[in-house]
């Protein structure tokens, strides 16, 4: 988007004091593109996240099956005092596996609000491009670059706009399995 703002004003500043409806499409793509790169940074840092709470899950989950393995070798040898600390620690996992999901389940929820924007954005991108267009067809040889930026533009805006269907599509599939995830540790947890 950066580039494509740089050639929006260049095509403006060749376009001299006939450039003036130049310069207000540029700063709006200036402006879209700001607003694209904040969704980016936004999203970017939500997926870290979630990255990390699901990395944190698997590791619980994994300790939690360690202690349950224990505990009823434990119960097997009528260990008494080892069976009760090794519930205990079970608990306290099991505590933190029922937080981390309702972390994980927030975050996202958190990157499917951080994504809404997106298709009003490319919208956005799409009217402007028309925009330039007419702008470009109406300028003589000033709008000949111009056309240029519309149609980075519209390129541009089609890649985000298919983008965006995509992690769409990826995060309904990732909300499903976390719910078939989260139903199957909520039996194995509560089996006992």
């Amino acid at each position: 988007m950066h580039l494509l703002s740089s050639n929006a004003v260049s095509s403006a500043a060749r376009a001299g004091s006939e450039g003036d409806a130049f310069r207000v499409l540029t700063q709006d793509i200036q402006l879209l593109g700001d607003d694209v790169s904040v969704c980016i940074s936004d999203t970017q840092k939500i997926i870290s996240d979630i990255v990390t709470l699901a990395s944190k899950l698997t590791r619980l989950f994994t300790s939690f099956v360690l202690f349950n393995n224990v505990l009823s070798h434990f119960e097997n040898q009528k260990m008494v005092t080892s069976a009760k600390f090794f519930e205990q620690g079970q608990k306290k996992i099991m505590d933190e596996i029922r937080d981390n999901n309702q972390k994980l389940s927030r975050s996202i929820g958190v990157l499917v609000n951080l994504l809404s924007p997106i298709s009003t954005l490319v919208k956005k991108g799409e009217y402007l491009a028309v925009c330039s267009s007419v702008e470009a067809a109406s300028s003589g040889e000033y709008g000949v670059s111009f056309e240029a930026v519309a149609s980075m533009l519209r390129e541009l805006v089609g890649l985000l706009g298919e983008q965006s269907s995509r992690q769409k599509s990826l995060l309904r599939d990732l909300s499903e399995a976390m719910e078939i995830q989260q139903n199957n540790q909520r039996n194995l947890l509560y089996a006992r």
